[in-house]
């Protein structure tokens, strides 16, 4: 009689099977592990990166607002510093413009000043001769200058004397 190895091989048959069935769903189960491992890690790196990029974009508007205040308030210390130097000028003339505004008589009133250094041209009306005397007069008073070359005088159509003079600036 012979052996009968069927049940054997049938046991062998199914331990092979059961081998590569778990060599199988291991290796399937890794790979499936594997790749939703990397998928995690691709959407964090990407969250990562968006993130970044919307941190730098915001960093970017916030350089650009400050930069935008910073030369807002760099015009208004040029225009302050202007505006300092404009008055530094045109102090030291105020004493001598309120001197001339003293010394004008009523009757009489400018319509133009004009100063090139360093002369100074005043130009108006007086109502009446005795003003313009009058005018000239004080003129020759005014600290800080002396009288230049008389200008044109002359009467206009309603009887007021135009005229002009010239003062000379002492430094």
């Amino acid at each position: 009689m012979s052996p009968n190895f069927l049940p054997w091989r049938r046991e062998r048959q199914r331990r092979c099977c059961r081998v590569w069935g778990m060599l199988f769903l291991g290796s399937f189960l890794l790979s499936l592990t594997m790749m939703s491992s990397l998928r995690a890690s691709c959407v964090v790196l990407s969250r990562g990166a968006e993130m970044r990029l919307n941190s730098e974009e915001a960093i970017l508007k916030g350089a650009e607002t400050r930069y935008a205040q910073w030369r807002e308030l760099n015009t208004q210390f040029q225009q302050r510093q202007q505006a300092l130097i404009s008055r530094a000028k045109t102090q030291p003339w105020q004493p001598v413009l309120a001197s001339l505004s003293a010394a004008i008589p009523e009757q009489s009133w400018l319509t133009q000043l004009h100063y090139q250094t360093p002369t100074l041209t005043l130009t108006g009306y007086a109502t009446t001769l005795s003003a313009l005397t009058m005018l000239s007069e004080a003129l020759k008073t005014l600290p800080g200058f002396t009288p230049g070359p008389a200008g044109e005088m002359q009467q206009d159509n309603q009887g007021r004397w135009m005229f002009t003079f010239t003062l000379q600036r002492q430094e």
